[in-house]
């Protein structure tokens, strides 16, 4: 390609066919991002169509080509541009059924209701094809309409059902419920008190509720009258694990748990470079760490939060207990906060028993003992699990899912833990909250790119 350029080649000359795509329109047909580049350099336009108005863009989200797409985006592709039909890259990608596609496309700033020339929107041809993943990444965005109607007067319900998907018809059929059970300043007031779908604050409640309005009453008209002269220092150890546990679950609540930097520098250098992928795969740099709703590249051991909707570093996992991702920055104090609900709960027990020794089986007493059991075994295994991934140096997420990650593994594929350097050392950096370890694996990035630039 690069002789042909240098010998005044025809570098943008369509086919004679009925279609006449154009040299670039067939390098993205096989995601070949580097001729891309060279055609882009060569002087080729970012959005030159064919025949039919497909533009390079259109054509890699076609055949689900991801990092081409993503290298076009970043070159000044636009996104909006329609075909001979009024089809934009969006509606090929939730026709293809091409679901990350989808999502770089909508964080790109695409029109996600743009209907074409027959009247179809990126959700009909989502529905017609059949993509479930497709579906709910578009119901995820509250202000797409979910009932609009095409030239034949077609819903996406009514293609779902006509075509039998009936895991679609489902989404479609829960998602129309949600919206319509309440008026929105309603909606929007249950949302804030209750939490958003999928980010419930049922649990949280639940805990604030046995807590405050059964927990402390019961403590302070029946327990304290009881026990504070024969128990006096076991009240003050109840009373200063209170205390503890308040500060921590504020802390663990309200801190940035480690959230990795939006639109970061790094991020669209990376974009810039996707056609050197063969020489990053020696490299050992993947795509798959670049997050396109962060924009960011991530860093080892980071996770994208799809209830935050951020990417954290050394994500743990996602507590509706604390309504926050657990990460690099709180997971000491979570840690704390579950040792203490642990030992408030284990004084609770202790409390109630005392009462059912002086006053006799209650029932209050009963319910009291059956709630600080279901919230002490909780606490309890959340503090030993605890302990164990800081002695290891690993994440929730990393324990469960470390088949999924490289470099987790040698090179015979069986488990093994870079990062442990013995339960003491581990324990103690869990603790200590150090900068985490990417330093070094980002300048490895850096180095990598000043050596393909």
């Amino acid at each position: 390609m690069r002789y042909l350029i240098e010998r005044s080649g025809p570098v943008d000359l369509p086919c004679l066919g009925t279609q006449g795509p154009r040299p670039i329109h067939w390098a993205c047909r096989k995601g070949h991002s580097a001729i891309v580049q060279l055609l882009l350099k060569a002087g080729v336009a970012v959005n030159t169509a064919d025949f039919k108005g497909l533009t390079p863009l259109m054509t890699a989200c076609m055949f689900g080509k991801f990092a081409t797409a993503a290298f076009l985006l970043g070159s000044g592709a636009q996104g909006h541009l329609t075909d001979i039909n009024g089809d934009t890259a969006l509606h090929w990608a939730a026709y293809k059924g091409h679901a990350e596609l989808i999502k770089l496309l909508i964080y790109s700033g695409v029109d996600l209701q743009k209907p074409d020339y027959f009247g179809s929107t990126p959700l009909h041809l989502a529905c017609l094809s059949g993509n479930v993943s497709c579906v709910q990444i578009l119901c995820e965005k509250s202000k797409i309409e979910l009932e609009p109607r095409d030239k034949n007067g077609k819903t996406p319900l009514q293609l779902a059902k006509s075509h039998r998907h009936s895991e679609i018809v489902r989404i479609l059929q829960a998602e129309q419920k949600r919206r319509a059970r309440w008026i929105p300043p309603i909606n929007e007031l249950w949302a804030l008190l209750f939490g958003g779908a999928g980010n419930s604050k049922g649990p949280l409640l639940l805990f604030m509720i046995s807590v405050l309005l059964w927990g402390y009453p019961m403590y302070l008209l029946k327990c304290i009258p009881l026990t504070w002269n024969h128990l006096r220092g076991s009240h003050y150890c109840f009373i200063y694990w209170n205390i503890l546990m308040w500060i921590s679950w504020i802390v663990a609540n309200r801190r940035d748990p480690g959230y990795v930097p939006q639109n970061s520098d790094t991020y669209y250098r990376a974009i810039k470079q996707i056609p050197y992928f063969d020489k990053w795969k020696k490299r050992n740099i993947l795509l798959s760490r670049l997050c396109h709703s962060c924009r960011c590249f991530r860093p080892l051991r980071a996770k994208h939060c799809r209830i935050c909707n951020r990417c954290v570093t050394y994500f743990d996992h996602h507590c509706p207990f604390i309504y926050n991702c657990v990460g690099l920055r709180n997971r000491m104090w979570f840690f704390l906060f579950v040792m203490c609900v642990a030992i408030n709960c284990s004084f609770t027990i202790y409390f109630a028993c005392y009462c059912i020794a002086i006053e006799g089986i209650q029932l209050l007493y009963v319910l009291g003992v059956l709630e600080a059991l279901v919230f002490c075994g909780l606490g309890w295994i959340l503090t030993c699990t605890s302990v164990l991934h800081a002695c290891m140096n690993l994440t929730t997420n990393e324990m469960f899912n470390y088949k999924r990650y490289s470099y987790l593994r040698d090179k015979k594929g069986k488990y093994l833990n870079p990062f442990s350097r013995g339960p003491v050392l581990n324990f103690i950096e869990f603790f200590l909250c150090p900068p985490d370890h990417q330093t070094n694996d980002l300048q490895h990035y850096h180095i990598l790119s000043e050596d393909v630039i």
